[in-house]
Formats: C-alpha cells, sequence, structure tokens
C-alpha cells in the first residue's frame, strides 16, 4: 500500500500526467529502437509526425466530444456509423447543390460550404436523438447508441447499395482534408522544375487543436462543464442541486454529434469520397480507447480534455510503431483492446487505494 505522502503526491499530479509519461516513453523506446537497427530513425522525421498527426485528428477530434459523454457517465457507440452516413449524405448534398449552382468556381465553393453546414447540422441531430433516446426515452446509453451504430450504417449502405459515394468537386471539397498552411524552411522534395515544395501543417490538425482548446474551456471555465463533471459525479446530488439532468445530457450527446459532424466533413473531404461499408469502420474503439487512456474514468465524474489528446497520440504512435516494426496490422486490435484494459485496471486500482 502506497505511504500518504506518496499517495497525496500523486493524487495531487494532473489525470494527464501518467498518460503523457508513458507516450514519452513510447516516443524514446521507438527512436532508440530505431537508431540500434538501422541506424537512423524514420520515425522522428517531419513527415512522419506530421502524417501521424492527420490520420489521428478525425479521431482526435470526436474524442473532444466523446471526453464529455464519458464524463457524464455515458457512452457513444453510433460515431463511426455516423461518420459513413454523414460523409455519404454530405456528398449528395454536394453533388446535389453543383447541378443547381453549376460547375463554376463560384458555384462549386458554394456547393461545398452547402454540403458542410448539412453534415455538421446531421451530425448534431443525430447526437439530439441521441440524447432524446437516453434522456426521455430511459434507454441506457449502451443500448441506444448500440442502435445508431446499426441504424446509421445501414443508412449509408442503403442509399449507396452497399457500394461509394463520390464526389464531383474537382478541388474545394478536398481542401480542408488535404490542404494545410507551409511551413517555412521544409520541403517535400524538389519538382522536375527545381521548385521546392514545403510541407504543410495540416487543416484538420489545426481543426483538432483549435477543438481540443474549445472543449478543455468547455470542461474547465464554464458553468456547462462543472454541470457535466457533477452529474457524472452524482446525478441524484445533481437533481437536487437544481441542475436540469436531462437538458445538459441532451446538450452533451448534441456536442458528441458535432464533432462527429465536423469528422465526418474532413475525412469525406481529404478522399474524395465515402465507403458506405468501410468508412468510420471500428472509430469507436478508437475514440473510446483514446479517452480512457488519456485518464477519463468509465463511470464518469473525472476526465480531461488533455488527457485526451495525449490518449490520442499514444494510439499514433503505437500504431505509426507497429508499422514501423512489420508487425502486421491483424495484431493491432489486439493491442488497442489490451491497453483499454490496462487503463481501467488502473483506473480501478487508483480507485482502491
Amino acid at each position: 500500500m502506497a505511504t500518504p505522502d506518496k499517495t497525496t503526491l500523486r493524487r495531487s499530479l494532473p489525470i494527464w500526467f501518467v498518460p503523457l509519461a508513458a507516450l514519452i516513453v513510447l516516443v524514446a523506446f521507438t527512436i532508440v529502437y530505431e537508431l540500434a537497427v538501422k541506424g537512423r530513425s524514420d520515425f522522428i522525421s517531419p513527415e512522419n509526425l506530421l502524417n501521424i498527426m492527420r490520420q489521428w485528428s478525425f479521431v482526435g477530434i470526436i474524442a473532444v466530444g466523446m471526453t464529455f459523454v464519458i464524463i457524464l457517465g455515458g457512452i457513444d457507440l453510433s460515431v463511426g456509423s455516423l461518420v459513413a452516413m454523414i460523409g455519404g449524405l454530405g456528398i449528395l448534398t454536394l453533388n446535389a447543390a453543383m447541378k443547381i449552382s453549376g460547375e463554376s468556381s463560384g458555384g462549386e465553393c458554394l456547393a461545398v460550404v452547402i454540403a458542410f453546414i448539412v453534415m455538421l447540422l446531421i451530425g448534431t441531430g443525430a447526437g439530439l436523438v441521441n440524447g432524446i433516446l437516453v434522456t426521455r426515452g430511459r434507454i441506457a446509453p449502451f443500448i441506444a447508441t448500440l442502435g445508431g451504430l446499426a441504424a446509421f450504417r445501414s443508412i449509408a449502405l442503403a442509399l449507396a447499395d452497399g457500394g461509394e459515394y463520390r464526389s464531383q468537386s474537382a478541388a474545394w471539397f478536398s481542401e480542408l482534408g488535404t490542404g494545410g498552411i507551409p511551413i517555412p524552411f521544409t520541403n517535400v522534395a524538389p519538382t522536375s522544375s527545381g521548385k521546392i515544395i514545403p510541407l504543410l501543417f495540416p487543416w484538420p490538425v489545426l481543426i483538432f487543436l483549435f477543438i481540443a482548446v474549445i472543449g478543455w474551456l468547455l470542461l474547465n471555465r464554464t458553468r456547462y462543464g462543472r454541470y457535466v463533471i457533477a452529474i457524472g459525479c452524482n446525478e441524484r446530488a445533481a437533481r437536487y442541486s437544481a441542475i436540469h439532468v436531462e437538458r445538459i445530457k441532451r446538450l452533451t450527446y448534441m456536442l458528441a454529434g458535432f464533432c462527429t459532424g465536423v469528422a465526418g466533413a474532413l475525412l469525406a473531404g481529404r478522399m474524395n469520397s465515402v465507403s458506405s461499408s468501410t468508412t468510420g469502420m471500428l472509430y469507436e474503439l478508437d475514440v473510446i480507447a483514446a479517452v480512457v487512456i488519456g485518464g477519463t474514468r468509465m463511470r464518469g465524474g473525472a476526465g480531461s480534455v488533455v488527457g485526451t489528446l495525449v490518449g490520442v497520440l499514444i494510439l499514433g504512435v503505437i500504431g505509426n510503431m507497429l508499422n514501423l516494426l512489420q508487425v502486421s496490422t491483424y495484431w493491432q486490435g489486439l493491442v488497442k483492446g489490451l491497453i483499454i484494459i490496462a487503463a481501467v485496471l488502473l483506473q480501478r486500482a487508483e480507485r482502491t487505494e
């Protein structure tokens, strides 16, 4: 058993301290291993680091919303299927809008704006449906969102006959998903004309960081954030404190749906298409894993947006590390599952001390 001094010291540390320490250890191990085996480290190259952040920014955006849901004491299993439905309906809207407005640059830009707004509204609306099922329907969050997982994927499959949604936009739609801000004094490779192509800091990563900052402010600097934590700690006490529990729950699921809408729009733009069967597949596992690894308690009442950010980076580093070590992708799901179990066991051990 830990001594009182050690226990007090550990509890005084921020909830994301242990995940951050684990991330540093993972990064150090990967670099040392590569240097020992290959004599160089591809992991720390700017291209690889930006690639990790770009790949996992979509999961990270959803994870910010999921952090609030889990702190509240809920869960949302529908986010992966919702990403596919949002992306598919958004592309259908885009193509229809382009037929009406024309394929000129201005018409295409307007169609893209309309499509993005529709995708955000669909995500928020789906979150509201989940929230109503949980609050007014009195359905357990696991069951309510499990139904959403099946329903949203079914809608995406039905509207595309199990195939793909393809965007007719030539440039504008994919800009947010693939573009970014040039990084000075960097380059990918010189072109045949000798022109240097700078590395881009991707828009999805910048949007992820922006949403994480907004999420941190909501959780730590607003009455809404305090209400979310209070409900997760003790829902009955929150009701006695005159907190409108049902309204906060609905708002929280709407927030998760909005974040999913942002991620779905960016992901559809990045690929310029959406597969009705595979897009967003198992995103719910990655999102929940990132939140739990970051220190948010599955039973609610405590959590951190900063911890979720660290959790996303941990998953990205682990996936990249396994690829660099040439570990089969079929085993990566096992690694993620073990990490989730270990994180929950660690939380339980801390509570029993």
